[in-house]
């Protein structure tokens, strides 16, 4: 996958050094070019009221990455129709890129499992690769992951560890170490009043004590 854009999305809500640290991992791993963060304009899994406002999500997340040259905050999101289904985000991605870029979608193991619930997710499974985040301690493979809903979409190339859509887009499984770090924590954290420091960068921290986010 050498040359092709990692592709992360998620509600960032606040970013963590959890993302940053498996972006990184990621892009190392498959030789990514850059790796794309977007924020989800409007979460379609996600009640409005249990998410913070688009605009401070966004301008996070710019602080977070700013310093990593490979890393690129992308808002294409807000420019398509909401709900922000993920499928609609790749199309817009290929056509703003181009369709001789390569697209990797990373997502973890959870959402993954899940997937099926997603708006069209074998439109998704057509237009990118996928890498599937893990703990490094998990015994899963892919097949055991996959929602039985979707198995006749795929075959299994058992000595790879690699899932084949039918349209022929790959999906890998990573196992990376996993920060024990979530957005939800750092909220409950920031509503106690407690330290959050060395969960998020401090420029994030910094923000979100400018802006009395969370409290």
């Amino acid at each position: 996958m050498k040359n092709s854009f990692g592709v992360l999305g998620g509600s960032f809500n606040p970013i963590h050094y959890g993302h940053l640290r498996g972006a990184e991992e990621i892009r190392q791993r498959f030789s990514l070019e850059k790796v794309l963060f977007i924020p989800t304009y409007v979460p379609p899994h996600k009640p409005e009221h249990d998410v913070l406002g688009y605009k401070h999500r966004k301008a996070m997340v710019d602080m977070a990455i700013h310093s990593n040259p490979s890393f690129v905050l992308e808002g294409i999101e807000e420019l398509l129709p909401v709900p922000s289904y993920t499928y609609r985000t790749m199309q817009a991605l290929i056509k703003k890129y181009g369709r001789d870029e390569e697209f990797c979608f990373i997502i973890g193991e959870d959402d993954f499992a899940n997937i099926h619930t997603w708006r069209s997710p074998s439109i998704l499974f057509s237009l990118c690769t996928m890498v599937v985040i893990t703990r490094h301690d998990t015994s899963k493979t892919l097949p055991q992951i996959l929602s039985v809903d979707l198995k006749d979409d795929f075959w299994y190339l058992e000595k790879e560890g690699v899932l084949v859509h039918k349209d022929g887009k790959k999906v890998y499984l990573s196992s990376i170490p996993v920060l024990d770090i979530s957005s939800s924590r750092i909220r409950s954290l920031v509503k106690q009043h407690k330290s959050i420091h060395y969960l998020t960068p401090d420029p994030v921290i910094e923000y979100i004590e400018k802006e009395r986010l969370y409290y």
